[in-house]
């Protein structure tokens, strides 16, 4: 089906929601930019609320979410840009890719509804964040970097040390996500279901790569744990070693996360 041809979508089924929890393995750095240099300060440091708490955006896990779904489903384009950034991209009504997370193309390319999933940010667990403080220690770590001479293989001279922020391994951040299923085309919301499916694996190919920056120096490893999916019909448990066993399929979404998707839509 071509982007130009109308299908329809017949409804709102309704949203689901995922919740959990996001322990981080190794440190995570995910940057808030810096406006001025200090002597003695920090190179490099973390998002963190107005408060002073460091926490996750919504925006860095979907987009990592994103990039590596489009690289599962071999949605890539040479330009290097998301995939769906124009009309071409548009063409199939079904794509998972858009149906999960947009398009930047015009709407009149896009008729599939709106973008399914929504992240929120992701802020620390109470309790964690009192047990680090009740302990005098604090709520990030600084980890020191330098450039190393080739030849010599020392650090390289005239170029110091530099200080990275990052939250340290062990905290624990509250997770949650909305998605929302739609019946297009008369397909009953089979389409979105499997999307749903294919949002909850996207978790663990995340798990696999990195979160944040610096993944390939050993930073931004997370695991997500206690997930729950709930929807208009009730709530179930994804279990974490078995969607951590799952093989991704870009033609199918694992059977057992999607018949969950489907219980908690009284479609099971």
């Amino acid at each position: 089906m071509g982007a130009e041809e109308k299908i329809q979508v017949d409804g709102f089924l309704g949203l689901a929601r995922i919740s959990g929890t996001i322990e981080v393995i190794t440190g995570l750095h995910i940057g808030a930019g810096k406006d001025s240099v200090e002597i003695g300060g920090i190179d490099a440091p973390v998002v963190k609320t107005p408060a002073g708490d460091p926490y996750i955006p919504g925006s860095s896990i979907k987009g990592r979410m994103r990039f590596l779904l489009e690289w599962a489903f071999g949605k890539i384009r040479n330009d290097g840009k998301a995939w769906g950034w124009d009309a071409a991209d548009c063409r199939d009504p079904a794509d998972p890719v858009l149906r999960i997370f947009g398009t930047n193309a015009k709407r009149e390319a896009w008729a599939a509804g709106p973008t399914r999933l929504l992240v929120r940010d992701a802020h620390l667990c109470p309790d964690w964040r009192q047990a680090q403080l009740d302990a005098g220690r604090e709520l990030t770590e600084v980890k020191t970097e330098v450039v190393i001479d080739r030849i010599a293989g020392k650090a390289l001279d005239n170029v110091g040390p530099r200080q990275f922020e990052r939250v340290p391994p062990g905290a624990r951040f509250a997770f949650e996500a909305a998605f929302r299923v739609h019946a297009v085309g008369g397909d009953g919301g089979a389409r979105d279901l499997d999307c749903l499916a294919w949002a909850i694996q996207g978790l663990t190919l995340i798990e696999q790569d990195a979160l944040g920056g610096h993944g390939s120096r050993g930073y931004g490893r997370v695991g997500f744990g206690k997930l729950r999916l709930s929807g208009p019909a009730g709530e179930t448990v994804i279990g974490d070693n078995a969607r951590a066993a799952a093989r991704f399929d870009k033609d199918r979404p694992d059977p057992d996360i999607r018949a969950a998707a489907a219980q908690v839509f009284g479609r099971g």
